[in-house]
């Protein structure tokens, strides 16, 4: 059997729905939720702090049309943590695009969460267990 039969395209319409919900939702929040500010939050935080992933509906409300915060998108594998705490592994001030070798200086305070990690489950079932990049707009501080 091919490796798109029927349980997998059924699994790939399964996962596009999602999306397309999850894209919906974000589309509806930022209408008519509460807007927050992401360039008025600077928690200045450092490796071994603690915080808490905020709501989806929080994130949600600091993301544009493509749900992008200044450049960095926000990944459907990063809502799994939302609500959760972990503590900081790193700040991210400046990275390398993989694709290109630039040096890029990051625009709002981002940082690396421990174990946090994308399961690839969105990405084709990619095994490299990338971190996932944080705006501090949205975490909260424990």
């Amino acid at each position: 059997m091919s490796v798109l039969g029927p349980r997998g395209f059924a699994s790939s319409l399964r996962r596009l729905m999602s999306l397309t919900r999850l894209a919906r939702f974000a589309r509806t929040y930022r209408k008519s939720g509460p807007q927050l500010d992401a360039r008025r939050v600077d928690l200045n935080l450092q490796p071994g702090d603690v915080v808490e992933v905020r709501t989806l509906e929080e994130i949600f409300a600091t993301l544009d049309e493509k749900n992008k915060l200044r450049g960095l998108g926000f990944f459907r594998e990063m809502g799994k943590f939302s609500g959760r705490r972990f503590r900081v592994y790193k700040r991210l001030d400046r990275i390398v695009v993989e694709t290109t070798g630039e040096l890029r200086k990051m625009k709002l305070p981002t940082v690396l969460l421990e174990g946090v990690f994308c399961d690839g489950r969105y990405h084709g079932g990619c095994d490299r267990s990338c971190f996932c990049y944080w705006r501090e707009a949205w975490l909260k501080r424990v």
